[in-house]
């Protein structure tokens, strides 16, 4: 069973939408977990193809709040509907996970990443007083994370593992085309300032013309049947 993530990490509008677009024109569920509320949301959930999760931040100075209740209630208000999270930067502990368990309705968890490993199957944790089920999906593939693997290669092919196959990839690199970090972290420092303001020229001027992060995501989307294909919240029970 195959899942198509996205962490849209504060990207603009015009790149979420571009990843939406690629989704819906090969007709593949995706989920959407998102840091911060903009325009494009309220277009992805009305989308019933499109799942929107939340992505919150705990990390010090983090945008969505001072403290962690603050960050989650704040994420909730975004998406009051959400029912699954992937934590940004995958910031977990035993004690958080008991907070989001009994301060949201969250009930899926997508915060462990197994680079590569086969096999993965979705486990259940029960936390809380009273305990409240967490299901848990690990995953095995995200952009950032091969963009520097020795010697990756961006072709589908080079991908094997049974079991579960989720895949994060975040919309600032899809627009870019990552290949490697270095054209992500030149545009960064070329625009000073928000990477949610970049206009599609300003980024533009730093795409990969070759194999990455896009051309990954197309090959993925063309090699499997759409049937295979789930929504996080939906892979559960698939």
């Amino acid at each position: 069973m195959f899942a198509v993530t996205f962490d849209i990490d504060w990207a603009p509008d015009w790149a979420i939408q571009l990843c939406a677009d690629l989704c819906r024109n090969a007709n593949i569920p995706a989920t959407f977990f998102i840091t911060n509320d903009s325009p494009i949301i309220s277009d992805l959930k009305h989308d019933p193809n499109i799942e929107v999760g939340i992505h919150p931040n705990f990390f010090p100075d983090s945008s969505q709040g001072r403290i962690e209740k603050e960050i989650l209630e704040n994420c909730m208000d975004w998406v009051p509907e959400a029912k699954s999270m992937r934590i940004h930067g995958l910031a977990q502990s035993t004690r958080l996970l008991t907070q989001v368990v009994e301060e949201t309705p969250i009930e899926t968890d997508v915060s462990l990443l197994l680079p590569f490993h086969t096999q993965l199957a979705a486990t259940e944790i029960f936390l809380g007083d009273p305990p409240r089920k967490l299901v848990r999906l690990p995953y095995f593939w995200e952009d950032d994370i091969v963009a520097v693997w020795p010697n990756w290669n961006w072709s589908y092919e080079s991908v094997e593992a049974g079991g579960l196959k989720i895949y994060d990839f975040h919309p600032i690199h899809i627009a870019l085309n990552t290949s490697d970090m270095s054209r992500y972290e030149a545009l960064k420092k070329d625009l000073g300032g928000p990477l949610s303001k970049a206009s599609r020229d300003e980024v533009a001027r730093f795409e990969n013309p070759n194999k990455g992060a896009r051309s990954f995501l197309e090959q993925l989307l063309e090699s499997e049947p759409a049937s295979s294909f789930h929504k996080i919240s939906d892979l559960w029970s698939a």
